[in-house]
C-alpha cells in the first residue's frame, strides 16, 4: 500500500517540529520503501530532499501550496492516506493523518504573531477533527488534545520524537563547566529567566552560559543587552550546524530547559544522550518525560532556578542505564512503525 507524506517541512529551517518530519520520514522510507514524500518547489533541505528521493509537486508554496495544491495531486493520485507531520494539513482533504506537537498557539496565543495564532486556531480544530488519526508527541499533549478538541482517546496516538545520529556522540569528550540551553528565542523558551539566573548564582564566575536560538533581536524589552552577556559570561549562538551543536553537547556539563510549555523537549534528550546533567522547568510534560533523570526548578522564580544550577554542579550525571532507557523508549523507528501501522490499517 503506498502511503503519502506532505514533506513541507523541506521547505522551512529546522527546528523540534520539522526535526520529528525528517527523521520519522527517513524511518518511514526505511520501513515502507514504497512510501511517497511530497514537497512544494522551494526546498532548502536539499540533501533530505534526495535521501527521500522527493517530489516536488504544484506550483504554490506555503500554506497556499498545502491548502491547494497537495490536495489537488492528492486526488489526482486516488486519494490515498496522506501523512502530515508539522502540525497543518490540507482542510480539504479527508484521508489526513496528522501530527500535533503541543497546543501553545490555543494555550498561549501571546507568544505568537497575531496572524500566527489565528490561522492555527482556525485550522487546527478542523484539521484534526476530520482527520483519520492524531498523531503527538507526548501523553500530556494527548490529553490536552483531548481535552481540549474533544477526540476520542482511541484516535490518538503518542509517537515520541527520538535522537537523530549526529547527536550521540561517538568520542565523549571531557566535560567543561558550561551550562547550554537550546530553543527558539521566544518567551515561551523563558531564556531570560534562565539569564538572570545565571547572573545571579555563583555559576557566573565558575561556568559559562551558551543559549543557541535563532532570531537576532533576542532581549530588546528586557534591559538585558549584548555587554551585559559579555560580562557575565553568557553567549548567544546562532546558525550552528548539525555537527557544531552535537560537539557542543558533548563538551557541556549542564542543559537546562525552563520552557513555560513543551510538548517534547527533543534539547533535554539530547542532553541526556551527551552524558549532561539536566534542568528542567517543572511542567506536566517535562514531569512526564524526564522525572527519572532531570533536576525540576519553578520557570519564573529566579532564585530557584539559580539554586539549581549551583547543587547540578556539585551533582552527578544520569545513570547511564536510565538513560539508556529512555533512548530506547523515545526513538523515531518505534514512531515510525507506528505511523505506519495507523495509516495501512486506517488509511
Amino acid at each position: 500500500m503506498t502511503i503519502y507524506i506532505n514533506a513541507r517541512f523541506l521547505s522551512q529551517p529546522i527546528t523540534g517540529v520539522q526535526r520529528y518530519g525528517i527523521e520519522c520520514s527517513r524511518k518511514i522510507k526505511k520501513l515502507h520503501p514504497e512510501s511517497v514524500f511530497l514537497a512544494p518547489r522551494d526546498i532548502i533541505n536539499t540533501s533530505v530532499a534526495k535521501e527521500l528521493n522527493a517530489i516536488c509537486v504544484g506550483r504554490n508554496t506555503g500554506h497556499l501550496w498545502e491548502q491547494k495544491d497537495l490536495p489537488a495531486y492528492m486526488k489526482n493520485m486516488g486519494s490515498g492516506p496522506l501523512f502530515n507531520p508539522c502540525n497543518t494539513a490540507p482542510l480539504f482533504y479527508n484521508n489526513n493523518f496528522v501530527t500535533l506537537h503541543d497546543l501553545a498557539f490555543r494555550l498561549h496565543p501571546e507568544w505568537n504573531s497575531r496572524a500566527f495564532s489565528t490561522w492555527y486556531n482556525f485550522m487546527v480544530p478542523r484539521v484534526i477533527r476530520k482527520a483519520k488519526h492524531v498523531f503527538t508527541v507526548s501523553k500530556t499533549v494527548a490529553t490536552e488534545i483531548s481535552a481540549h478538541y474533544n477526540i476520542n482517546n482511541n484516535n490518538i496516538s503518542v509517537t515520541y520524537n527520538g535522537l537523530s545520529g549526529i547527536m550521540q556522540p561517538t568520542h565523549p569528550a571531557a566535560k567543561e563547566p558550561i551550562v547550554l540551553a537550546v530553543g527558539s528565542f521566544n518567551l515561551r523558551k523563558n531564556h531570560e529567566s534562565l539569564i538572570r539566573a545565571f547572573i545571579s548564582s555563583p555559576l557566573r564566575s565558575t561556568h559559562k552560559l551558551y543559549i543557541v536560538g535563532d532570531k537576532n533581536k533576542v532581549f530588546a524589552d528586557t534591559g538585558i543587552n549584548e555587554q551585559t552577556l559579555l560580562d557575565n559570561n553568557i553567549t548567544l549562538l546562532r546558525q550552528l550546524s548539525e555537527q557544531e551543536l552535537s560537539d557542543l553537547y558533548n563538551r557541556a556539563e549542564i542543559v537546562a530547559s525552563v520552557s513555560a510549555y513543551e510538548g517534547f523537549g527533543i534539547p533535554v534528550l539530547e542532553g541526556a544522550a551527551n552524558k549532561c546533567k539536566l534542568l528542567c522547568s517543572d511542567i506536566p510534560v517535562y514531569r512526564e518525560l524526564y522525572g527519572e533523570v532531570a533536576h525540576f526548578c519553578r520557570p519564573y522564580d529566579i532564585a530557584d532556578i539559580a539554586g539549581s544550577l549551583t547543587e547540578l554542579a556539585a551533582a552527578k550525571p544520569p545513570l547511564t542505564t536510565v538513560v539508556n532507557n529512555l533512548l530506547e523508549k523515545y526513538n523515531y523507528e518505534r514512531s515510525a512503525a507506528t505511523i505506519i501501522d495507523r495509516m495501512t490499517t486506517t488509511g
